[in-house]
C-alpha cells in the first residue's frame, strides 16, 4: 500500500512541475512589446532524486604505531543541503581497543579534536578535512601486553535545522 501511495505521490508531483512549462505569452502588434518569463530551479534532480545530498568520508582503517601518545584520523565532509539545514558528525568509540588474542585484555583511549562537527553553512563545497585524535596515554602504554588491539570507531551523520 505504501508503494502505490508513493507512487501516486510521484505522479501527482511530476504533474505538478509540468504545469507551468505549457503556459505561454504571447508578443504581439496588439499587446505591449515586452513580457516576462519566469526561470526556477527544482530540487529534484532528472531523474526525480533529491538534490540534497552529503558525503563523509573516513578512513578504513587508521593504525596506531606502538607507543604512540596521539595519533591523527582525518576525515573529510561534503554538503550540498536546503536553505536552513546544516551537516552535524559525531564520532564514537568504546574508549578501549581489546586486545586480538585475549578480547579481556584492553588499552584504554580517548577521543580529541574534531569529535564533532557542525557546517557552517548548508554547502560544504570543496571538502572540509577534519582531524579526529585518539589519545592513548603513556601509563597505559605502560601496562599493555604487546600486540593488536582494536576498536570500532562509529560516525554518524545527521542533517539538523538552522
Amino acid at each position: 500500500m505504501k508503494k502505490i501511495l508513493s507512487i501516486a505521490l510521484v505522479l501527482v508531483m511530476m504533474t505538478a512541475i509540468c504545469v507551468p512549462a505549457f503556459a505561454t505569452k504571447t508578443i504581439t502588434n496588439e499587446a505591449p512589446d515586452a513580457a516576462t518569463a519566469i526561470v526556477k530551479t527544482s530540487t529534484l534532480k532528472e531523474d526525480g532524486t533529491s538534490g540534497e545530498n552529503y558525503k563523509v568520508t573516513i578512513p578504513a582503517t587508521t593504525v596506531i604505531a606502538w607507543g604512540t601518545s596521539s595519533t591523527d584520523l582525518d576525515y573529510t565532509v561534503e554538503a550540498h543541503l536546503a536553505y536552513g539545514k546544516k551537516l552535524a558528525v559525531k564520532a564514537e568509540g568504546n574508549g578501549t581497543m581489546a586486545l586480538t588474542e585475549d578480547a579481556n585484555e584492553k588499552l584504554a583511549y580517548t577521543l580529541g579534536g574534531a569529535v564533532s562537527y557542525l557546517s557552517a553553512r548548508p554547502v560544504v563545497n570543496p571538502a572540509d578535512t577534519q582531524t579526529l585524535k585518539v589519545v592513548i596515554a603513556d601509563s597505559a602504554w605502560a601496562n599493555a601486553i604487546v600486540g593488536e588491539y582494536s576498536d570500532i570507531l562509529t560516525f554518524t551523520a545527521t542533517v539538523v535545522a538552522d
